[in-house]
């Protein structure tokens, strides 16, 4: 049997602080047998030289690229199921319960909804669970992932713990520089509700299951299924993904922030609950900046963006000086260019339609 050189699956640098996500995610990509997985290994005899030079094999980027294609293709599904129940789910749930007698309805210029406080949050938390939740099922099926892989734990490491609280208190530091004028408009709204235990309720799932659900998606399943391409692409695909999910300019940019953070935090740490602990902090940081700056004005917005940022940055820090030797994403690069890659994502028959009117609505939402 001729004597195997390359291997991309095995040549592949499982590096994280999480041995167990390591050995998970090398035995996904080895014995599922499916499309979406980037398989190619070149022999000894199917090696070819010119001029002295080894020439690489064309099937490497071939498969490479009908690999990326395919994954793209069950991803846009997944977005297109994700839009869906924002963009039309709510509305359509609104409008049935209204006319079922139920005490909601939806300003369509504005596309908030008014009416009961409870019915509200009820709705937003239904819609919160569909768009996060069946598209991670989605995947999570189709790709066969493990639960090693989408839902990994390291509950001992102390540095990545460290850093997941420190990365988003600085994130809320941006966000309330970002947000100041939402802010005061959101925590004027709250505030003048009367039933404050409805806003607790939201509030508290928000923190809790949808950060863990946002996290599924985005972290679990999106990034795992990118990442056999390539460290930095799969992280900044998907915090770009992040960014395109229909939300307000300074949510989208705080988005695109936790989307990298996160993603680093997840290939490096091998956790998907230090993910999904950093957007439950940062969550929940954004929640008291409406109280503490917009509330009650316990606090200047400066003194709290101040505040977040240096205590964020200290604990960032002690996670540096504990893994200085271990910050680098392995997988730098593929076959492919970064170029082909983002090329081969994005116009497949699912994502590219996901992508123009995902543009198209932040375009409205930005000028409107």
């Amino acid at each position: 049997m001729p004597q195997v050189q390359t291997d991309v699956i095995e040549d592949f640098s499982y590096n994280s602080e999480n041995e167990r996500y390591n050995k998970a995610y090398h035995d996904w990509r080895s014995r599922t047998k499916m499309p979406f997985i980037y398989r190619f290994r070149e022999t000894v005899n199917e090696r070819t030289y010119t001029s002295g030079d080894a020439v690489e094999p064309p099937e490497a980027p071939l498969a490479e690229r009908k690999a990326l294609q395919r994954t793209a293709e069950i991803t846009g599904m997944a977005l297109m199921v994700c839009l869906f129940c924002e963009m039309v789910g709510r509305p359509l749930t609104v409008w049935l319960l209204g006319r079922l007698g139920f005490d909601i309805r939806l300003d369509f210029l504005t596309l908030s909804m008014q009416g009961s406080q409870w019915m509200t949050a009820a709705v937003r938390i239904l819609m919160d669970t569909a768009k996060f939740g069946l598209p991670s099922l989605i995947l999570i099926r189709m790709l066969r992932l493990p639960r090693r892989v989408c839902m990994p734990a390291a509950p001992r490491a102390l540095p990545e713990t460290t850093a997941a609280v420190g990365m988003a208190m600085m994130l809320a530091a941006v966000y309330t520089v970002t947000d100041r004028g939402n802010g005061v408009e959101l925590a004027q709204r709250i505030f003048e509700y009367k039933d404050s235990a409805a806003i607790f309720t939201y509030a508290l799932f928000d923190v809790l299951i949808t950060s863990m659900l946002a996290e599924l998606f985005l972290r679990g399943t999106v990034l795992q299924a990118l990442r056999q391409f390539g460290d930095p692409f799969a992280v900044g695909v998907t915090a770009v993904i992040g960014f395109m999910l229909p939300n307000t300019l300074s949510a989208r940019i705080s988005e695109l922030l936790v989307g990298l953070c996160a993603g680093y935090l997840f290939l490096r740490g091998g956790s998907f609950f230090k993910c999904a602990m950093l957007r439950g902090i940062y969550v929940t940081l954004t929640y008291a900046r409406l109280v503490l700056v917009y509330g009650n004005r316990s606090m200047p917005r400066w003194s709290f963006v101040i505040l977040m940022l240096s205590t964020g940055a200290l604990m960032f820090s002690f996670y540096v000086i504990s893994r200085r030797d271990h910050l680098r994403l392995a997988n730098m690069r593929t076959h492919l260019t970064v170029r082909k890659k983002v090329s081969s994502f994005f116009e497949t028959v699912s994502t590219f339609p996901w992508l123009a009117l995902s543009a198209l609505l932040a375009v409205v939402q930005l000028f409107y």
